[in-house]
């Protein structure tokens, strides 16, 4: 899977894997310890959400304290929802 797009809430959710999300992170110098989790790069509106995977392999959100999440969509879910409580 390369890239996948998703509307939820009139938000957009972009999620990179593989390749090219690599090759994203390498193209704008961000160094392969600060990437976050392994070959995911994770944007709501355009706003890069770092994430990391935890030791049972589900995805937390740098910033965000609330329950992992098994993919980085349902994540992107959570913070919307999040955000959209606080509005």
């Amino acid at each position: 899977m390369a890239e996948q797009r998703e509307t939820y809430k009139g938000r957009e959710i972009i999620l990179r894997t593989g390749a090219e999300a690599s090759a994203a992170k390498a193209a704008a110098g961000i160094p392969a310890e600060e990437a976050g989790a392994e070959d995911v790069e994770l944007y709501i509106d355009g706003e890069r959400i770092f994430t990391v995977r935890d030791a049972g392999g589900a995805y937390i959100a740098s910033g965000f304290a609330f329950d992992p999440q098994p993919s980085p969509i349902d994540l992107a879910k959570k913070i919307i929802d999040y955000r959209q409580t606080g509005e």
